[in-house]
C-alpha cells in the first residue's frame, strides 16, 4: 500500500479553495500553533473540563469532550467551553460514548 505524502505547507494547504471550512480551520491552526495536539478529555464535571481547556488550550488545536460522563453537563458547560476555545483558538471535538462499544 502507498500513503500519499504532502510536500505543501499545512498554512499553503489551508489556503485550498476545495478543502471544507472546517479542515481548513483546523490545518490553518495546526500552522500557526505549530502542533497537531488533540487531547481527550476524560473528565466527569463541568469545573474539571472547563480547567482543563484554560490549562492546554493554548497548546492544543482540538479538545475531544465526552458530554455523556459529565455529570453536571449543562448551558453552562457549552457556553463556558465555547467561550475558552474562542479565545484560545482551538475546535471542540465532541465524541460520543456507545452502550455498545467496550
Amino acid at each position: 500500500m502507498t500513503t500519499k505524502q504532502h510536500t505543501s505547507s499545512f498554512s499553503s494547504r489551508a489556503e485550498n479553495e476545495a478543502l471544507p471550512a472546517l479542515a481548513s480551520y483546523l490545518l490553518s491552526l495546526i500552522s500557526i500553533k505549530q502542533s497537531n495536539l488533540c487531547v481527550s478529555a476524560d473528565v466527569h464535571t463541568t469545573s474539571a473540563l472547563l480547567r482543563l481547556a484554560e490549562e492546554v488550550g493554548d497548546s492544543i488545536c482540538v479538545l475531544k469532550t465526552h458530554a455523556d460522563i459529565i455529570d453536571d453537563f449543562s448551558d453552562r458547560t457549552i457556553k463556558g467551553l465555547q467561550e475558552i476555545a474562542t479565545r484560545k483558538h482551538f475546535l471542540i471535538f465532541e465524541d460520543r460514548k456507545f452502550g455498545d462499544i467496550g
